[in-house]
């Protein structure tokens, strides 16, 4: 059986990536998607899932890599379509800011004010910051941090509020089910870095992200 017979697995990705710095070899856009796809499964195993993200995160991922993963969280993630035609996603890091208060956390109803609906995203917290995040400041702030998503998508439809935050532990349930793992891997990995652009809510015509 050649290598081209092999079913493309997680185990056969960690085979890939995880050889040290002269034999690791980068994987195709869906070699990534099929491993993420692995990894946010119920039946996942977490040991394999952390070699993995490791590995790749020492190997450095490619643009591919990036690209296969983040679609790997945008089939799992629980995608609303707001009844405006514009909006602005503001989509900073999910592990927030470890020097003070995150202003974007406030530029929503700003924007919102000013006629221009907006989204922000989060979760609680996350490493490797674990700063103050989106989260955390809105719930100090009274707002309600756990929407659902039909609630969330609802809000920025809505012309007397036309902002939102929606939580990754509702817009996306297997992903925010990695949490403790990714804690315990201290390092951050690829799904640091393209969790911001999951893109929960958009709008009809056009989604303008600020990051």
């Amino acid at each position: 059986m050649s290598d081209a017979d092999i079913p493309i697995s997680l185990r056969t990705c960690i085979q890939k990536v995880a050889t040290g710095p002269e034999y690791s070899k980068n994987l195709s856009f869906e070699e990534a998607h099929i491993a993420m796809r692995e990894i946010l499964s119920r039946d996942h195993d977490p040991v394999r899932a952390a070699i993995y993200l490791i590995a790749l995160r020492m190997k450095r991922e490619t643009d591919d890599e990036n690209k296969g993963s983040l679609q790997g969280l945008l089939d799992t993630t629980l995608q609303q379509v707001a009844p405006v035609k514009e909006l602005v996603d503001i989509a900073d890091p999910y592990d927030g800011q470890s020097r003070g208060l995150p202003a974007s956390s406030f530029l929503a109803p700003v924007l919102a004010a000013a006629g221009v609906p907006a989204v922000v995203h989060g979760l609680d917290s996350i490493g490797p910051k674990y700063g103050a995040t989106h989260h955390k400041v809105l719930k100090a702030a009274g707002r309600n941090v756990l929407l659902s998503p039909e609630a969330a998508r609802d809000q920025v439809g809505n012309p007397d509020i036309g902002w939102t935050y929606i939580d990754q532990s509702r817009s996306n349930p297997s992903l925010y089910a990695l949490s403790e793992l990714r804690q315990r891997m201290i390092k951050r990995t690829v799904i640091t870095t393209v969790e911001v652009l999951t893109g929960p809510i958009r709008a009809r015509e056009k989604t303008h992200i600020l990051t």
